[in-house]
């Protein structure tokens, strides 16, 4: 390798060892100067980013809440929703279904009757025939009803407020 006297470099450019001594000449006053700072201001640098972090904190636990509040409305809606339907279920099982099913299953009493000519037999397939779809409208509804409620809301609160009992719980 060449020096650089030797390579014709000129004398005034500084070389590597140069240039790491002024990074650390330029860094040592900044560290001096923190190492300087009284107590006080330290103690006020202190308070201010621990004042800066309790905003953060705040602003995201309200973002928290709001959200909490969306998801309360949002099942509040799907619960009137829901409770809407029941009710139109309700009214169709109570009314319609009644005029229909007892003529369908005067029909098929007749129709029954006359292939037997056993009013036992025919009286235990209408019977059959009518607790069937009973039992499948007491499971739509009770599908639609179980659309009622706020286990999301309360799910979301419940980490809001009781987060650090969850946390306590979790640790042991």
């Amino acid at each position: 390798m060449q020096s650089r006297e030797a390579s014709g470099a000129p004398s005034g450019a500084p070389d590597q060892a140069t240039a790491e001594a002024l990074a650390t000449q330029q860094q040592a006053p900044s560290e001096q100067a923190k190492q300087k700072k009284p107590f006080v201001e330290q103690t006020l640098d202190q308070l201010s980013e621990m004042a800066a972090l309790s905003l953060s904190v705040k602003q995201r636990y309200t973002g928290q809440v709001k959200l909490a509040g969306k998801t309360a409305k949002a099942e509040w809606q799907l619960t009137a929703r829901s409770l809407t339907i029941a009710a139109a279920l309700v009214v169709c099982f109570g009314a319609g279904m009644i005029l229909l099913w007892c003529s369908i299953l005067l029909l098929l009493g007749y129709l029954l009757f006359q292939l037997t000519s056993s009013i036992l037999i025919t009286a235990a397939a209408l019977l059959l025939l009518q607790f069937g779809l009973l039992f499948w409208c007491w499971r739509s509804l009770g599908h639609v009803l179980s659309q009622v409620g706020f286990s999301h809301t309360w799910q979301q609160i419940r980490r809001l407020f009781f987060a650090s009992e969850e946390e306590d719980k979790d640790a042991d």
